[in-house]
């Protein structure tokens, strides 16, 4: 039978996280006072003295949902039976969801034969096997997920007031700002703020948005990411280098704050306590003038605004909404590895390495593929993957025929008969342990003798599975190729299905050069 842990469940909301500098959040006290309470428990209590303890934390991390990286790790082990304890400080840690901690609590976890003691609380399973928790540990699951939403509807109220205030709410500063002394106010940083008096100097000197990036990259100016790294690593720059587009200039010259402005509630949760945000309209969102010095001049934004309205594409023409494109996000640069981005504003859209566009000498691929070459390279080698994949076809089934079909067919009945033999077994196991867990629960098996005799069928569930995945795989492993030749000898269009089905990335060189990776190939 495979090892047993304890485990020791520790959590921490991420509104009393402890966030210090170095860009490294320590270690909270409330995490080092909940696992001295645990340890101390267990030690005092004598429980399980020779048994392994595995210790799971999740600092920072709400408990209105089961979405934590730790309880996920620790969940998995208990559905794995390697976990016969578990020990929190209170109910309060494990989850504030009333529901989905009751059903862990009275049914999860007893069936898995799991012990769950909360030290605070005082509860510990073991002095109610047969039975739950009764009514004061519901009620307190109960209270924690309504102090949870409660808190969480409280905290949006003070936060609607600090925006109403002005107060700057962001994690971290604007580029071309600070945070001074009280931190809800923003002061001017003169070193980044020369350089958005720099962006905005040139649009309204009619430069567009790509050409600013260029410059700016000439010139090598920071980007907002490679700034704040100067001081201390705050960001992950990919490639380690970063490089200004078009899109982080649209997004200077878009921002309000350089006016003096504070903007907040950008987004909202669509639920408390949820998860999923959405945008909010324009007139929704709350602004406060006067709050911190402004950069530049209202009519500095407004004449700079004249260039977001072409975004690049030339005057008098129609701006096309966002069309389907068989190879977007498929085609890479061969240098960088990032997709190529398609442009719009021209009658045959194209495909281009941003990265090159606006930094030159970087080494990526410096052209211009046109959206239908592509797309007939793409498919050229398609057909050839396709023939090739028939005539492995035609081998196969040749040799098969040499072999002989009967015994062939033989050897199929037989994998046939076997698999439904052990899926048969399994179910019967499952009936088995449903009767065994019905005999403890009416205490007319001990809980040693019952949490044996489950690691035992447990173990041998798993070998069954095991054993129906390997029948499985021999017969399908003869009509594997069958199945990959189920298309067309040749295919006249490419479809987006069809690059979907069969391409995972087709990195570029060069003009007409591509290098097309598989997704049968990236599975082996």
């Amino acid at each position: 039978m495979e090892e047993r842990f304890v485990a020791e469940y520790l959590r921490l909301s991420m509104e009393d996280g402890d966030v210090v500098s170095d860009n490294v959040k320590e270690e909270s006290n409330s995490i080092l006072h909940q696992r001295d309470l645990i340890i101390r428990y267990l030690s005092d209590k004598n429980l399980y003295p020779g048994m392994q303890r595995i210790e799971f934390v999740d600092d920072g991390y709400s408990g209105t949902n089961f979405e934590r990286p730790a309880v996920k790790r620790m969940l998995s082990m208990v559905r794995e039976g390697k976990i016969c304890c578990i020990v929190v400080k209170d109910i309060s840690r494990f989850g504030r969801n009333y529901l989905e901690v009751g059903d862990y609590l009275e049914q999860i976890f007893p069936f898995m034969g799991v012990r769950f003691i909360a030290v605070g609380d005082g509860y510990d399973s073991a002095d109610y096997e047969g039975t739950t928790g009764g009514i004061e540990i519901a009620f307190k699951s109960f209270l924690y997920d309504m102090y949870s939403k409660d808190l969480s509807v409280k905290m949006r109220s003070a936060l609607k007031i600090r925006r109403k205030r002005g107060d700057f709410i962001g994690p971290r500063p604007p580029f071309g700002y600070r945070f001074s002394d009280n931190k809800k106010v923003l002061a001017v940083d003169e070193e980044a703020a020369n350089y958005v008096r720099k962006i905005f100097e040139l649009a309204c000197n009619g430069y567009s948005t790509g050409k600013i990036a260029i410059k700016l990259n000439e010139e090598h100016i920071p980007t907002p990411g490679q700034y704040k790294n100067r001081e201390k690593i705050q960001y992950h720059i990919l490639d380690d280098e970063g490089y200004w587009n078009h899109k982080m200039v649209l997004k200077i010259l878009e921002n309000k704050v350089y006016l003096g402005t504070v903007v907040n509630g950008k987004y909202r949760v669509t639920k408390v306590g949820g998860k999923q945000f959405k945008r909010v309209a324009d007139e929704e969102r709350i602004c406060v003038s006067g709050r911190h010095k402004a950069i530049i001049t209202e009519q500095e934004f407004q004449k700079a605004a004249e260039v977001i309205r072409h975004r690049g594409c030339q005057k008098g023409k129609e701006h096309k909404g966002k069309q389907e494109s068989i190879l977007l996000g498929k085609l890479r640069c061969g240098n960088c590895k990032r997709s190529l981005n398609r442009i719009t504003c021209t009658k045959v859209p194209y495909f281009i390495c941003e990265r090159e566009k606006y930094s030159e000498g970087s080494g990526c691929f410096s052209g211009r593929i046109k959206e239908p070459e592509a797309e007939k390279g793409v498919l050229k080698y398609i057909n050839q993957r396709l023939e090739g994949q028939h005539k492995e076809q035609e081998c196969m089934e040749k040799k098969l025929q040499e072999q002989g079909d009967d015994s062939s067919k033989q050897g199929n009945v037989q994998k046939k008969n076997k698999g439904a033999l052990l899926e048969k077994k399994l179910d019967a196991l499952k009936v088995e342990k449903q009767y065994l867990y019905e005999q403890f629960k009416l205490k007319q098996v001990d809980r040693d003798a019952y949490l044996n005799k489950v690691g035992e069928l447990r173990e041998e569930e798993w070998m069954i599975c095991e054993e129906i995945q390997r029948v499985k795989e021999e017969k399908d492993g003869g009509i594997e190729g069958q199945e990959r030749v189920d298309y067309q000898k040749e295919v006249g269009y490419l479809t987006r299905e069809m690059v979907e089905q069969m391409i995972d990335a087709i990195y570029v060189n060069g003009e007409g050069e591509f290098e097309v990776v598989w997704k049968e190939e990236v599975k082996k």
